[in-house]
């Protein structure tokens, strides 16, 4: 453990808690404003942050192939029934890419007999399947079981999800990074081009700050696909962590602990990404995601990473804070004012306006014009934020999780759509029902009261209620958003795919 990361992360939470004792009107509003302040003092950070980002992104350079010697590969694809046909397509699109430096195992873990069954006739086509006869520690738990059996036969473990098959050219250009004995992994962008509805598009513009900036700059850690390990070094940490859901930031930690290095490759190198179809598919993702992002924070701070590594890792997991029970908050607080009436918060609205108001539009235009190197513009911002903001319960609800210890399941994520989630969309309806609600309250309330300060209050409150009104509207209308009967979508091949900038799969 690092003092100076731990005072870090102490000081992140303590600093606005002081602040809040202040600011709140009664210590029963305490907790309330404390969220707010907590979310204004996050994305400050989040912003410093970003720049530093963007500022690291932009001298980000596609190395030259560098000489490397012949190494043996194993190239793993780990299966809970998943569509065999899907499965059949990576494996042998991964076996096509090794061109014999290797060989490719399907560690299936399925229990319904017609999908087994199936799986077993890739080995008429030169694929090996693995099967451990459990299903103990999930996904990284088949990956340990099979480093047992088969880790000694090997030098470089590759490990793709069902639905990420690898262009030709992608063991190529992903080994040279390994003639530096330092680098335990080298990662390459997950991408989304099997894009069928609203949900799938928002899900792809979610994550392209992350991939086209944020990965290019910080600390790169396993995506959990698309990731080459050096098998030395992660047998070194123990395999892959069987604790955590997320196997992969959480195996990062422990690397970039004893000192090894990483490497993020930013190419479209992997293909035929399928995105969560539906929003049932998109939260139970995310869910998952926040839950084992959540798990990693005491690991994390017993650590010995360095400050930098640290930040990169910390700033991960405020991220899902922020987007969970710290939205929501900050959803809430202008109901409580605005439609309760209670006036939980003491701040000057005159300061407020001059110093948090221009930082905060400030901070969306760097944004989108640190994102314009990724076509991602303001349509881009619009799909992401709304997705975003629906995914506010299931994180909420992942942190009490994780606050009470409860254990979750690993659960796939389905790759074709169910039935319409109404259940699932009755919480933002009613956030949504109360905005607007607080809004037709506080605008009457704003014309009438002659009192100075508490018209800038009411003012403030409304454009907060206002802010958050449009993506949830938005967000309702992604759900329902299908492109089957509103979209032509064509299929290219995997090389035209890679040499478009953009959305090459769509006409």
């Amino acid at each position: 453990m690092r003092v100076k990361n731990l005072i870090f992360f102490l000081s992140t939470f303590l600093f606005p808690l002081l602040i809040s004792i202040f600011l709140t009107s009664d210590v029963v509003f305490l907790p309330l404003t404390y969220a707010v302040v907590l979310g204004m003092w996050i994305g400050v950070f989040k912003f410093l942050n970003f720049v530093r980002y963007r500022i690291g992104s932009g001298r980000y350079r596609k190395r030259m192939l560098n000489p490397y010697r012949r190494y043996r590969i194993a190239a793993v694809i780990a299966t809970y029934n998943e569509d065999p046909e899907i499965v059949r397509g990576t494996a042998i699109s991964v076996l096509s890419a090794l061109k014999g430096r290797g060989d490719v195992f399907v560690l299936d873990d399925s229990d319904r007999k017609e999908i087994a069954e199936r799986i077993d006739e890739l080995e008429k086509s030169g694929i090996r399947v693995f099967r451990r006869g459990s299903r103990r520690g999930f996904k990284a738990g088949a990956i340990n079981d099979f480093l047992r059996k088969f880790g000694k036969d090997y030098d470089l473990l590759a490990i793709f999800d069902a639905d990420q098959r690898p262009l030709p050219s992608y063991f190529d250009e992903m080994l040279s990074f390994f003639s530096d004995d330092d680098v335990a992994f080298v990662q390459s962008p997950q991408v989304y081009t099997e894009i069928n509805s609203g949900v799938g598009e928002a899900a792809f513009w979610q994550q392209q700050p992350f991939l086209r900036v944020i990965m290019r700059a910080r600390t790169p850690f396993s995506l959990g696909s698309g990731t080459i390990f050096r098998i030395d070094r992660l047998l070194e940490v123990g395999g892959l962590d069987e604790d955590t859901i997320t196997e992969d930031v959480s195996t990062s930690i422990d690397i970039h602990s004893r000192g090894y290095r990483s490497v993020y490759v930013d190419k479209e190198l992997l293909w035929f990404g399928i995105p969560p179809p539906d929003l049932r598919a998109y939260l139970s993702q995310q869910s998952r995601w926040a839950f084992g992002s959540f798990q990693v924070i005491t690991k994390l701070l017993k650590s010995d990473l360095d400050f930098r590594a640290f930040i990169d890792y910390f700033a991960g997991w405020l991220y899902w804070l922020k987007i969970g029970p710290v939205a929501f908050a900050e959803m809430i607080a202008p109901i409580v004012f605005l439609l309760l009436s209670i006036r939980f918060m003491i701040l000057d609205p005159l300061l407020y306006v001059i110093v948090y108001f221009p930082f905060f539009i400030s901070t969306l235009s760097f944004f989108l014009a640190g994102m314009r190197d990724a076509d991602y513009g303001v349509r881009s911002f619009l799909y992401h934020q709304s997705i975003q903001l629906l995914e506010f319960g299931v994180v909420t609800s992942a942190f009490l999780s994780w606050v009470f210890r409860r254990k979750r399941p690993f659960n796939v994520t389905p790759k074709k759509a169910g039935e319409f989630p109404l259940r699932l969309l009755l919480p933002h309806v009613i956030l949504l029902e109360l905005l607007i609600a607080s809004v037709l309250k506080g605008v009457p309330e704003f014309l009438d009261t002659v009192n100075y300060n508490l018209k800038l209050t009411l003012l403030i409150n409304i454009l907060w209620a206002l802010y958050f009104i449009p993506f949830l509207v938005f967000g309702l209308y992604i759900v329902r958003k299908y492109y089957g009967a509103e979209w032509n979508v064509k299929f290219i091949s995997p090389t035209e795919k890679y040499s478009s900038p953009t959305f090459p799969w769509r006409s």
